[in-house]
């Protein structure tokens, strides 16, 4: 599998997966959301996850679950200090 899109239940937010290449040629999986915060500004959330080979990254997108998701969408708030329009994850 090399995409998935998650929409958690609560807040209706995606989180998008995509197998890809770095620029040093290493494969990687991106994760990326798009969110409102209490603002009203769209902000775009990412990260990536380095792997081996190309098989790893597949097996990561399949095995990729919501509550990975929610861990993801919390993390990158924390960090970033951002507050959403509806926070329920």
């Amino acid at each position: 599998m090399n995409f998935k899109i998650l929409t958690l239940p609560k807040s209706q937010i995606q989180i998008c997966l995509h197998c890809d290449r770095s620029d040093e040629n290493q494969e990687i999986v991106r994760i990326t959301a798009f969110v409102i915060d209490i603002s009203g500004q769209e902000l775009m959330l990412a990260t990536f996850a380095q792997f081996a080979d190309a098989g790893s990254a597949r097996r990561f997108v399949f095995d990729y679950s919501e509550e990975s998701a929610k861990r993801f969408l919390e993390e990158c708030m924390q960090e970033d200090r951002i507050s959403l329009i509806s926070p329920q994850l």
